[in-house]
């Protein structure tokens, strides 16, 4: 039986991992022509208002995979991902399906997509590996707070088959394809669209074929193109990069405007910002941070600041930064810079 999705049950935590809006292009068409009313699988699942996405924008990969779930329901259709993907045409996933079209060959299409992947959808890896006769290609997500994953990655492996059908043929298939999850309850579906022997309970999502297949030259390769789309999509990884940049400068200065009060705790920043706690430290996890480190570091670089030329006392300055005691902050201070703040001060013409 297919769980139906929920907006996510309160004070649980909830996934950020995002990817490009491309992968929502064509899933209304496809709930419609399957008898379900598109509109209402979307709203009842947060992605309203999706279609109208550009490439560079992102969607939550929680939530498309709730639509996924949802929609199998609605649908009755149990393999929904599996069936969605068959019939995904890889230019369809935007920047990243073109970037693999374009290549030179099938070999270097695989190792493109594993490079871009990330950028196309965090938290997730594409690797391509090969070892002897058999080169596979593997996918994952490496996001624990994903509700449910299966729709996702069968969808997903049918369309990396079909990036690889798209050099090799129509009517080339792998010699095994593996699956994390579970067996469902009809597997010859599975056996049909890849058109060989499926496994589930593996180690890993992987697609498993003969090596010599990546010499196969891609039909649609174009170099020129191939070169634009690699601009684009290190532009739109910048311009991540840069809103994290941008969130990391905002949490900063909630917490120096909370540690005259004491130490601030997760939950007092995530409050002041207006998101979930467990937002927040996946964010922060993301920059490389986590809470503790976040404020032990805005301490660091304001004791300097406040001490520079005299314009704070220690015990002012102590007081700023949340210390109940001047000892503590005279403590910190040591290990930070390797002398007391006084004797910082008395160096510095304070």
């Amino acid at each position: 039986m297919t769980r139906l999705p929920t907006q996510g049950r309160s004070g649980s935590p909830a996934s950020s991992t995002t990817v490009l809006a491309s992968v929502v292009y064509g899933l209304d068409a496809f709930i419609a022509r399957l008898g379900a009313q598109p509109v209402d699988v979307f709203s009842r699942c947060g992605l309203e208002g999706r279609l109208s996405s550009t490439p560079s924008e992102t969607v939550s990969l929680d939530a498309y995979c709730r639509t996924l779930d949802y929609a199998a329901s609605k649908t009755a259709t149990a393999n929904f991902g599996l069936w969605f993907g068959h019939q995904f045409a890889p230019r369809r996933l935007g920047m990243l399906g073109y970037a693999a079209l374009s290549s030179s060959s099938l070999g270097d299409a695989l190792d493109n997509l594993a490079t871009f992947f990330p950028i196309h959808q965090d938290n997730s890896i594409v690797t391509h590996s090969r070892q002897g006769e058999t080169a596979r290609l593997d996918y994952d997500v490496g996001d624990p707070l994903l509700h449910d994953h299966r729709q996702d990655a069968e969808l997903t492996l049918a369309v990396l088959c079909n990036i690889i059908r798209d050099a090799c043929g129509q009517n080339w298939t792998p010699v095994a394809v593996h699956f994390r999850n579970k067996a469902p309850s009809c597997t010859n579906e599975h056996e049909k669209v890849f058109g060989c022997k499926v496994l589930f309970g593996q180690e890993t999502n992987s697609i498993l074929f003969p090596s010599a297949s990546l010499a196969t030259p891609m039909p649609a390769a174009d170099g020129l193109l191939f070169s634009a789309i690699k601009d684009g999509l290190l532009q739109i990884q910048a311009h991540k990069q840069s809103l994290e940049q941008d969130f990391l400068l905002q949490v900063r200065g909630v917490i120096l405007d909370l540690l005259p009060h004491g130490h601030p705790s997760i939950t007092q920043v995530a409050e002041r910002l207006g998101c979930p706690y467990w937002t927040l430290q996946r964010r922060l996890a993301a920059s490389g941070f986590t809470h503790r480190l976040l404020v032990e570091d805005v301490r660091r670089q304001h004791a300097l600041k406040y001490l520079r030329n005299g314009e704070h006392s220690v015990s002012q300055t102590a007081f700023l930064l949340g210390y109940s005691e001047g000892s503590a902050f005279t403590r910190a201070f040591t290990r930070w810079h390797g002398c007391s703040p006084r004797s910082w001060q008395g160096t510095t013409g304070g």
